[in-house]
């Protein structure tokens, strides 16, 4: 296996998704070093992009100074602990049908996450991309409501007021100041709390509550996000 010993993957630690797989890579060995770019070593800090950072997860040879970032960046992890799947990551193909996944994520993590700005430090939210973001509100919305519309189809009233709930929500967007930001976290909102519903092996008025706790703890989360 191809060592990445002398190679630092530098993450967003005010996003809890990019801190729980660099977690994640550490902890199964596949790599030995990470750190958040708030608390970055100075000399760690100069040898990125970090205009291209906040798009792209950077990783860092520490000796030779050399950066990869984003798709290619985790290939290179994934591609070092299963080297089958290398010839895969070196087509073309492969990374344009990934990268738009990837931007759409990357683009967004922040209110999927349901993330705040570090309070010290570089902080190294993305840039605002319109289409990324109302791309990505449109696919959550779907998904979200392919599920929740047999909740209306159903006979039982709390699932239909779980589905009025999601539907109607988007109307408080009149009353916020960060109208984008609050689609954005309604989108997540709803397609999170749907997927459990679908994942719940449960009555439909067990989904239902399960979906308005999950809805009610993620708000609440954000509360102060919008």
């Amino acid at each position: 296996m191809e060592s990445l010993d002398q190679k630092v993957i530098i993450y967003d630690d005010a996003c809890p998704m990019c801190k729980a797989y660099t977690a994640g890579f550490v902890k199964a060995g596949w790599l030995q070093h990470r750190s958040g770019f708030s608390h970055a070593d100075p000399e760690v800090i100069n040898k990125i992009d970090l205009d291209r950072a906040r798009h792209e997860i950077p990783l860092l040879d520490l000796q030779t100074g050399q950066v990869v970032y984003g798709l290619d960046a985790l290939f290179l992890i994934i591609g070092a602990k299963w080297p089958v799947f290398k010839p895969l990551f070196k087509t073309s193909w492969f990374k344009k049908l990934l990268y738009p996944l990837y931007q759409i994520i990357t683009f967004n993590r922040r209110v999927i996450a349901g993330s705040s700005a570090p309070v010290t430090g570089f902080d190294c939210a993305p840039d605002v991309n319109l289409f990324y973001r109302w791309l990505y509100i449109g696919l959550a919305t779907i998904g979200a409501f392919s599920v929740y519309w047999s909740f209306w189809q159903s006979t039982e009233p709390l699932a239909k007021g779980v589905f009025l709930l999601h539907a109607l929500a988007p109307v408080l967007v009149l009353f916020v100041q960060k109208k984008l930001d609050f689609m954005g976290h309604w989108a997540t909102v709803a397609l999170a709390s749907a997927l459990v519903a679908v994942i719940l092996p449960a009555s439909i008025l067990v989904k239902s509550v399960a979906a308005l706790g999950i809805t009610a703890w993620m708000w609440w989360l954000r509360h102060n996000k919008v």
